[in-house]
């Protein structure tokens, strides 16, 4: 088994790699209860708005192509 890697406590949990073999390569400091750094928070988060806007067929592209995370 691979060793474990965990993102750093109070760092950005933007996680890169793939089939478990993940890096944390981000470690910008985060506020508690806040898991990704504002740049990173900006590729994960889809606004609510926006969400809503795909679901009712605004066109763009779909959700499932959208997701960085």
């Amino acid at each position: 088994m691979a060793d474990l890697s965990l993102p750093r406590p109070g760092c950005c949990k933007w996680a890169e790699g793939d089939a478990g073999n993940y890096i944390f390569p981000c470690n910008t400091r985060v506020e508690a209860g806040v898991s990704y750094c504002s740049e990173h928070s900006a590729i994960v988060y889809i606004p609510p708005e926006e969400r809503r806007r795909n679901r009712s067929g605004g066109g763009g592209m779909s959700l499932s192509f959208r997701r960085a995370a």
